[in-house]
């Protein structure tokens, strides 16, 4: 979700614009509606990102109306109140973010209901459903060209879940780092960022502990991938000489071995490979709701075609929220984290 909120404007971007010639808009009095994006992650804590809509006009940015006083629940397959997720101020995201503290668990079924004042409430529907564990062998990673292109090549072997159709997204992201001092004074353990007075006050202090701190940041630039797999569902989209944000798969029956190609000029902040943020490399191999799967192929459709300056009708992103716009899907994701920079 920290990752892909970006979705929403930028598609309605797309579908409003790029015409050969400029024409002036007609009045626009459509009333905003509630837009929200989540993945419901197995073993993290509920996040969801909260907006609002607003007419297409001249001087108008095409990104979302913050809204810091929706209500926003989480529920049960039956739907019993599991918590209230509170507003939690972060300047860093387009969109509001709302948090809670249960723990989501694989294999459940889950809702999240929206209210915004003034607006109709939103809710995912169907409930969007974690799918279970599964099990991905990593069978090795090497740098390689692509197509004229420096890549660094994973090699994954991904094994069904019996009888159930299992919905695979691999992408790639760099999480920016920044560097920070910690020391412990009193036995109280503080950054020195966000303390400096004290930390001046105590640095030369007998038995002060301090020591270099990497901090990751809610900063990620989305890494081109690429698949040579003609049964990647990508390969009904764009081809496979083409880059993406996600490899999409549908599986059924029988283990998936295939190859995952992600654009090697990110890997590192080298000036001699790329201009990249210091950070981290995280790729992820993702079990996910059919909804949220739907969504996500469609996006990458409306990348590549949103129906302008052609004859060809333009294509609407898929969503499973009833009274507004967006997504919440569910979640299960294998993670593995690549270090190329000094930290």
């Amino acid at each position: 979700m920290k990752y892909l909120f970006f979705i929403l404007p930028m598609a309605a971007w797309w579908l409003l614009t790029g015409c050969e010639r400029q024409l002036p808009l007609p009045d626009n009095h459509a009333a905003p509606r509630a837009v929200v994006y989540s993945e419901l992650v197995a073993g993290e804590v509920p996040q969801v990102l909260v907006g609002k809509s607003k007419p297409v006009a001249p001087g108008v940015d095409n990104g979302f109306i913050l809204v810091n006083n929706a209500r926003v629940t989480l529920m049960d397959k039956s739907g019993q109140v599991l918590e209230e997720l509170p507003y939690v101020p972060d300047t860093t995201r387009p969109m509001s973010l709302y948090q809670g503290k249960t723990k989501l668990l694989g294999g459940k079924t889950y809702t999240v209901k929206v209210e915004v004042p003034g607006l109709r409430p939103i809710t995912a529907q169907p409930p969007p459903t974690i799918p279970p564990p599964f099990k991905v062998d990593l069978l090795d990673t090497v740098r390689t060209l692509l197509n004229g292109r420096p890549v660094l090549r994973f090699h994954f072997t991904v094994y069904p879940l019996p009888g159930v159709r299992q919905y695979l997204v691999m992408e790639a992201l760099k999480q920016s780092v920044t560097l920070d001092t910690s020391f412990t004074w009193q036995g109280v353990r503080y950054r020195k960022s966000e303390n400096e007075a004290l930390y001046d006050r105590v640095k030369d202090k007998p038995g002060i502990d301090m020591k270099k701190d990497s901090i990751f940041l809610n900063d990620f630039l989305r890494i081109p991938c690429y698949t040579q797999d003609e049964n990647a569902d990508n390969n009904q989209i764009g081809g496979l000489n083409e880059n993406y944000n996600s490899i999409l798969f549908t599986q059924m029956g029988k283990p998936l071995t295939t190859y995952f190609y992600i654009n090697a000029t990110a890997l590192s902040s080298s000036p001699a490979e790329a201009i990249a943020p210091v950070g981290r490399v995280q790729v992820y191999v993702k079990s996910v709701s059919k909804e949220y799967y739907d969504f996500l192929l469609t996006y990458e459709k409306v990348k590549r075609n949103p129906g302008l300056n052609s004859l060809i009708q333009a294509i609407q992103l898929r969503s499973n929220m009833q009274g507004g716009f967006g997504v919440v899907g569910g979640v299960y994701q294998k993670l593995y984290s690549l270090y190329y920079d000094t930290l």
